[in-house]
């Protein structure tokens, strides 16, 4: 029972102290609600309210003025005293612990009071906006005016530097007054959104016409005096030149009278402010006309030029048409007596005809320059250029055509030379075996032997020809001496074998009673020897049979073979 008591009483405490805690929440939550209400009742907008009504405002500007008023007096005057009201309600709920209606009435006045304090601020910007409104566009109507009466000044004291400009510039300074009058007149009524518009318009123009004033006076001078300047004198270096005998690509007649259409071209855009066309217009007149000063120019210099290198020009190609008809000669006489395997002759045909071809360029300079004829020099001087860079590659392809050919007669002497020597080794070879006295030789010794003696004999009948082919006859030398190389191999063989075999058969007697072996193997190499001429084959057979009976007698007697045929051919 007494436990029962006590969950009681503590209960009942702590539902006091609950219901305490929340009166007392709600009820400071409402005097800081009040707070706010009393802060926007007491904010400073009304002041400024008053002091921007004195602004003299009218058109847009008032309209968006009054509306702005309008909503933050409704404010002020309606909804902050059905705040405050509500407030007073919610304290007499408070105080008879009706806490969840006084919660969810505090977070509506919340959202209330928010949206007030936000009109609040934005009135407040609004009203700035005005007065900055007011005093910026005075500022701009103090600035403006100064431009305008610059402009004016200018104009007035510098009318001459603008030439067909003037009219079309005091007439656009006419209207931008105009505009400004406007402008002026809408800002002192205070209309500011409407002055904006026109004060965009206002400057737009201002720019223009300042940016006219700063241009034309250059633009108008390069066509009243510069460019005219300059044609006159173009045309009298132009004249000066031609009767000097000056030729030149362009057609400077014509060219001038391109440039003073264009210059007319630019007194009309100035007449009409057309400044953009006005200075690409320019461009292109001072392009044209330094096209024309560097061609001038350029024809002087070349011409220079030209005569300077003339002379050692024709003396290259003098010494050039020398040495073409010397190789032409050489070639003839050589082509008499021998083939040309490298186009020697078509090259130099080639050669010949580039030759001409400068001759006659050159000639045809020579007969403008004694007929008194114009002459482009610019285009010879580029021309000359080109023809001296082909006269030295003419020279070095006349030094190597000349180099290629010059050799053929050594080459053949040589070719002489090298068969004497083929025919000399041969005939060696021959003498060597008849030596040896031989049974006989192979059939494929002889065939060999015989088709290099062959080769020989062909390339002596292809020396001895009116006209010989030395690519050819080089190409068979290499082939024959490679043979002939190949013949006295063999024929080494054949005398080192067949000799060591005669001395072999001799010293294998020694043993033909006691080793019958050896007897039988002497008789095969003999046969071999005598029979097939297979020396190499008869050398072998009794040299096995020797070192089965005396091991190493065979190299001994070999060594002692080539010990002594070194020394007899020392």
């Amino acid at each position: 029972m007494t436990l029962v008591l006590s969950a009681i009483v503590i209960v009942a405490v702590v539902v006091y102290f609950s219901f305490f805690y929340l009166q007392r929440k709600n009820a400071s939550e409402i005097a800081v609600k009040k707070e706010q209400v009393n802060k926007l009742v007491e904010s400073s907008v009304h002041k400024e309210i008053l002091s921007t009504e004195k602004i003299k405002l009218s058109g847009e500007s008032l309209t968006q003025f009054e509306e702005t008023k309008q909503n933050y007096l409704y404010m002020v005057n309606h909804k902050l005293p059905q705040i405050s009201e509500h407030l007073t309600e919610l304290v007499d709920a408070n105080g008879h612990y009706r806490f969840f209606e006084v919660r969810r009435e505090l977070n509506l006045l919340n959202t209330k009071l928010e949206t007030a304090t936000k009109l609040e601020k934005e009135t407040k910007q609004n009203l700035q906006e005005f007065k900055k409104s007011n005093l910026e566009h005075q500022k701009r109507i103090k600035q403006l005016e100064q431009k305008y009466q610059n402009i004016r000044k200018t104009l007035l004291a510098k009318n001459f530097s603008y030439g067909p400009s003037i009219d079309k510039l005091e007439e656009d300074l006419a209207k931008i007054e105009k505009t400004f009058d406007s402008y002026s007149q809408t800002t002192k009524q205070g209309d500011y959104v409407k002055s904006t518009e026109i004060l965009k318009v206002l400057k737009k123009e201002t720019a223009l016409l300042e940016k006219a004033i700063k241009v034309i006076p250059s633009l108008y001078r390069s066509v009243k005096n510069v460019y005219p300047e300059q044609i006159t004198e173009i045309k009298e270096a132009y004249d000066k030149l031609s009767a000097t005998k000056y030729g030149f690509v362009t057609d400077f007649d014509k060219k001038i009278s391109d440039i003073q259409t264009l210059i007319a071209t630019n007194i009309v855009n100035l007449s009409e402010l057309a400044l953009d066309d006005g200075e690409q217009t320019d461009q292109k007149i001072d392009q044209e006309i330094n096209e024309a000063y560097d061609e001038l120019e350029s024809e002087l210099k070349a011409r220079s030029e030209v005569e300077v290198k003339i002379e050692t020009f024709k003396k290259f190609v003098a010494h050039a048409r020398k040495n073409q008809r010397e190789l032409l000669a050489e070639l003839d006489r050589l082509s008499q007596n021998y083939t040309f395997n490298h186009d020697e002759m078509e090259n130099a045909k080639q050669l010949d005809e580039d030759l001409k071809e400068i001759e006659q360029e050159l000639a045809n300079y020579q007969e403008k320059v004694d007929g008194k004829k114009p002459i482009v020099y610019s285009v010879l001087k580029e021309q000359q250029t080109k023809q001296i860079e082909t006269l030295k590659k003419i020279e070095e392809k006349q030094a190597k055509i000349g180099d290629s050919v010059q050799t053929l007669w050594n080459d053949e002497q040589e070719a002489h030379k090298a068969v004497r020597l083929f025919d000399f080794d041969i005939h060696s070879v021959k003498r060597d075996l008849e030596k040896l006295n031989l049974p006989g030789l192979s059939k494929e010794y002889l065939d060999y032997f015989y088709s290099v003696n062959a080769e020989i004999d062909d390339l002596a009948d292809k020396l001895n020809q009116v006209k010989i082919d030395m690519d050819e006859i080089t190409k068979l030398m290499i082939d024959t001496q490679s043979d002939l190389d190949v013949l006295t191999e063999k024929t080494n063989d054949i005398i080192d074998s067949a000799s060591l075999t005669e001395r072999l058969l001799q010293y294998a007697n020694r043993y033909r009673l006691r080793f019958p072996e050896v007897a039988q193997a002497s008789d095969e190499a003999y046969h071999l020897f005598n029979q097939n001429y297979d020396y190499a084959g008869s050398l072998e057979r009794i040299a096995t049979a020797i070192d089965k009976v005396e091991t190493g007698a065979y190299k001994k007697i070999e060594d002692e073979y080539y010990a002594s045929k070194t020394t007899t051919n020392k």
